[in-house]
């Protein structure tokens, strides 16, 4: 790479002001289940090597441990989601079941998940499937639409929770890993990337919660003719991440080195020349509107 290619690559995670308005797309696609998963994860071994062969294997296999224990503990705390609703036709089509899919990340070892409010409006069914693959139908509990985020509830115990960090502890330039359900077939997911910038304003058009999907731009919505459903502007304060984010992450999480919850993945730029710009709400503000919305349903900022 010469210094110029250097230049502009360094100039696009620069995004301008503190105060931006982006135009997003949602990261909800379509499709259901959970499929395959890859894994990019990176996690610095020790930094200090003996010079026997078979002190440096175990220095080795330590590192791998760490780093396959950090991933598991993030994609056992992440769950697919799949949605159907039913969508009403301008043609003669009639009405349509439409499928969605998108994350959730496990509050609780009693079935709390949270997601983005966007993934579940409209859903006249929702369900989830965890890391060993069992699949629950879920309820919702209650949604912020003007902070993205919902509560949903499986009937089961003994799930692997996320552990929750403090996202006003974290800095510019850390790891961070994204992980999901991208494209709704490759769950338990994880990018790898640093967190690029902190406190960005994005504003994002969410569908309002009616009988139309939740997802307002699944694929069978240009075939079918479905009737939008009135959809809300809402600005939010996120963090901005350049790990890959890809339809179907949405309400997944976004985690540190660790394996700690920092925020909750919602949106990436719809810009087709932007790579490397995906948000997620950060997660002391998710969490608190998601115990307001399990311990009274609503939440009032």
């Amino acid at each position: 790479m010469n210094e110029n290619e250097m230049n502009n690559q360094a100039k696009k995670r620069s995004i301008g002001s503190a105060f931006i308005i982006i135009l997003l797309v949602l990261v909800l696609c379509f499709g259901a289940g959970a499929g395959g998963a890859y894994l990019v994860l990176k996690i610095n071994g020790a930094s200090v090597i003996t010079t026997t062969t078979s002190t440096a294997t175990q220095t080795t296999t330590s590192s791998k441990k760490d780093a396959s224990a950090i991933a598991k503990k993030m994609t056992d705390s992440v769950v697919a989601i799949t949605t159907e609703a039913m969508t009403t036709s301008n043609f003669w089509f009639g009405s349509q079941v439409v499928s969605g899919a998108g994350s959730g990340v496990i509050m609780s070892s009693d079935g709390y998940i949270i997601t983005n409010a966007h993934v579940v409006n409209g859903a006249s069914t929702i369900k989830v499937t965890t890391s060993d693959e069992k699949t629950y139908t879920a309820k919702l509990v209650g949604k912020y639409t003007q902070g993205d985020i919902a509560v949903i509830k499986i009937n089961a115990t003994g799930l692997s929770a996320a552990t929750f960090g403090d996202s006003d502890k974290i800095t510019q330039g850390q790891t961070a890993y994204a992980v999901g359900n991208p494209e709704g077939t490759f769950s338990g997911s994880i990018t790898s990337g640093i967190v690029s910038a902190l406190n960005r304003t994005i504003t994002v058009s969410i569908d309002d919660d009616s009988s139309s999907s939740n997802n307002d731009n699944n694929q069978y919505s240009q075939y079918f003719g479905r009737t939008q459903s009135a959809s809300t502007a809402v600005k939010l304060n996120v963090i901005q991440t350049d790990a890959a984010v890809s339809p179907g992450n949405s309400g997944g999480g976004l985690f540190d080195s660790n394996g700690t919850l920092i925020g909750i993945v919602n949106a990436k730029s719809s810009d087709s020349n932007s790579e490397g710009l995906g948000f997620a709400i950060p997660v002391n503000t998710a969490l608190k509107i998601a115990k307001s919305l399990i311990s009274k349903g609503t939440y009032t900022a």
